[in-house]
């Protein structure tokens, strides 16, 4: 590890760390990807942890009158092998939409993908592999650091704090010391902690990278749940040699379609590859389907639906986690999404209260698995999408109890 991480400054409590703190970020089954993913269709379970919507948000009536137009539309070729780059008219329709937001790009650009984790997945073993240092936001979706221990890499942590959320002048510093090949940033409402890249900073960042050498991956999937109108992507002030962008549909849609996509722009080549070898190709029903849903009125109706709901949600758990969690309990102020970071005034051991909390039907994401780092303060992130309110509510009281 030597020369990887010499002094990272966190959101935790503003303090520095030194390089024997470092640990590779390793996959544990309980509280990584495949812990959560087991935990969805739990019965019985308060689930305050997976980053999914509950199925009463899902547009479930719009989906089914489009995938009938699509059947419709496209016959017996809906059934049928397709390219590896996707559903042609659906990649037209994500460049459509992307130029909305100031992206240059045509339909031939996008590539379709099977969610963002693949899109993901795809981009980080384009740009890095075993020995390299690839930096992330700190604290970080805990899968991008699973995607970058996979590929034999390292995970240099990026400075964050809640009310600029990364630092750019902070960041300048160690990648100019540590050269990663590449980073990976959610610009719009980070996971876990809610934070965006202020859109006056984001050309700066993409600038900053082509200086330094540094390759961008940009994890979009969160904008479409933004409060307000979606900001320009990193992606928008670039030309495709610095920006490699991903997203995907599966939380302001539906995760069942299983529908992402990258507009990789100098690494389109090697991702196609890649994907053709890992699965040929995606699910075109679902492609064709998403691809009727985005053309019809029914997904801005539900957008604005989903985000009401989120943004009542978000308002109701932060009322009783003010009132049940202890006294010095933070609570970031995400602006859109169905995520909360939480940070406790002092270190608890999360293993213990996640277990109480567990034998008694709640779940939610320790702060650990955010990190690369030993973190100076417990976190947890809580989903308040997944649940009712009256299981929401009830979740956080129990969690209270479990914390007091």
């Amino acid at each position: 590890m030597s020369g990887v991480c010499e002094s990272f400054l966190l959101i935790s409590g503003g303090w520095f760390l030194a390089e024997k703190d470092y640990r590779p970020h390793e996959v544990c089954l309980e509280v990584g990807l495949l812990g959560f993913m087991r935990q969805v269709g739990q019965p019985g379970l308060i689930n305050l942890a997976a980053g999914v919507p509950a199925a009463e948000l899902l547009p479930v009536e719009g989906l089914k009158r489009a995938f009938r137009k699509a059947t419709q539309e496209l016959g017996r070729g809906m059934w049928v092998y397709q390219t590896p780059e996707g559903h042609g008219p659906l990649r037209e329709t994500l460049a459509h939409r992307l130029r909305g937001r100031g992206v240059k790009l045509a339909g031939s650009d996008v590539l379709i993908t099977t969610g963002c984790t693949q899109a993901l997945h795809l981009a980080i073993r384009a740009v890095a592999g075993p020995g390299d240092v690839v930096a992330c936001e700190s604290p970080c979706y805990y899968n991008t650091l699973e995607q970058i221990a996979g590929v034999g890499a390292r995970a240099l942590p990026l400075p964050m704090s809640r009310e600029r959320g990364l630092w750019l002048e902070e960041a300048e510093v160690l990648l100019k010391r540590h050269r990663p090949k590449a980073m990976v940033l959610c610009s719009t409402l980070s996971n876990p902690s809610g934070a965006s890249i202020a859109p006056r900073d984001r050309r700066k960042w993409v600038e900053m990278a082509r200086r330094l050498g540094v390759t961008i991956i940009e994890d979009d999937i969160y904008a479409e749940l933004s409060d307000g109108r979606a900001p320009k992507p990193l992606r928008a002030y670039d030309d495709g040699s610095t920006v490699l962008y991903v997203t995907s549909y599966c939380k302001s849609v539906s995760p069942g379609l299983r529908v992402g996509c990258a507009v990789p722009g100098r690494w389109f080549e090697s991702m196609v590859a890649m994907k053709c070898q890992a699965d040929l190709h995606g699910s075109l029903l679902s492609e064709a389907t998403l691809d009727a849903f985005l053309k019809s009125p029914d997904m801005e109706k539900h957008g604005e639906r989903l985000k009401e709901v989120c943004r009542r949600k978000r308002a109701k758990a932060r009322g009783v986690m003010e009132a049940c969690f202890p006294e010095g309990t933070e609570i970031s102020r995400s602006e859109g999404g169905f995520m909360l970071w939480v940070e406790l005034p002092e270190r608890r051991d999360l293993k213990a209260v996640s277990e109480k909390a567990l034998r008694r039907g709640v779940s939610f994401a320790r702060g650990e698995v955010f990190s690369c780092v030993a973190p100076q303060r417990s976190g947890m992130r809580i989903n308040c999408a997944k649940v009712t309110e009256e299981e929401l509510v009830r979740g956080l009281e129990i969690l209270g109890e479990c914390l007091a």
